[in-house]
């Protein structure tokens, strides 16, 4: 019993800490571990990329439809014009050819 009991333990103690501890190889698995998950993601979206880009993945159907004028042409016409009046007349102060009674004043 004696025996048996030291055994046991150490074949538990075997079993849990299957190496001794060594910082190096932990970070030298971690950075492999790290290495391969980036370029297996790299590599999903570049494949990802190219189906998209031969849309061989969501496709789009264009449909071509004559949109229906929403302006109503005679009202832009008109707004048009008074622009260009406003322009003449801004024009014309300038240039002194006309003079224009200030409203404030009566």
């Amino acid at each position: 019993m004696k025996k048996l009991l030291p055994e046991i333990k150490n074949k538990i103690k075997k079993i849990i800490s299957f190496k001794k501890i060594n910082s190096n190889n932990h970070w030298r698995f971690l950075l492999y571990i790290f290495l391969i998950t980036t370029t297996i993601l790299i590599g999903s979206s570049f494949y990802l990329l190219n189906k998209i880009k031969n849309q061989q993945i969501f496709q789009i159907t264009v449909e071509s439809k004559k949109q229906p004028i929403l302006m109503n042409e005679k009202l832009l016409d008109r707004v048009n014009e008074s622009f260009e009046q406003k322009v003449l007349i801004e024009k014309e102060i300038k240039d002194g050819l006309k003079s224009y009674k200030d409203p404030s004043i009566n």
